[in-house]
């Protein structure tokens, strides 16, 4: 058990940790919108209108970082990076860095569509593993297949046959 020293150490360098992401995120944001780039998180909301509507349990799994692209309902709260936009976030991120320090933290929650992850649960525990360099991170995976999208058939415009124009 760590003594109280030692955790009011910790704290404070996860404090200046979390202020440090908190300013380069602030800055790359701003930076990334005088560019017309996009800066925010994708939102998986904009993809349902192209999914499946069942989603299928795949297990809890490591997933690579990088894959994790968007949240279902806090793409506003963190920068395309996953590093916090708003102060507000702070005791949370910071509870969960210490908490990455001693024994680690449960499996995020995500919903995987084709090959990206949008997180539902663990927004805070991505963005310290970004932090820390993690390659890959627990998640129980929820995965949505997009829709097929109807095949065009160009028939012929001659009012005598509805055959394809390959074969009129």
């Amino acid at each position: 058990m760590q003594t109280d020293a030692v955790l009011s150490y910790s704290r404070m360098l996860a404090i200046e940790e979390f202020n440090q992401v908190l300013e380069k995120a602030r800055t790359g944001f701003l930076f990334r919108r005088l560019l017309a780039k996009r800066g925010e998180l994708e939102s998986f909301r904009k993809l349902i209108p192209e999914l499946e509507p069942a989603r299928h349990y795949r297990g809890t799994v490591e997933i690579p970082v990088e894959r994790i692209v968007g949240s279902v309902d806090r793409d506003t709260d963190f920068d395309r990076d996953f590093r916090p936009l708003a102060p507000h976030l702070r005791d949370r991120w910071i509870s969960i860095y210490l908490l990455a320090e001693e024994s680690g933290w449960p499996p995020i929650r995500v919903l995987k569509a084709g090959e990206h992850y949008y997180v539902e649960d663990g927004h805070n525990r991505v963005s310290v593993a970004r932090r820390f360099g993690m390659q890959t991170i627990r998640a129980e995976v929820w995965e949505y297949a997009f829709k097929l999208q109807p095949v065009e058939h160009h028939t012929c415009d001659c009012c005598y046959c509805d055959l394809p124009l390959a074969e009129c």
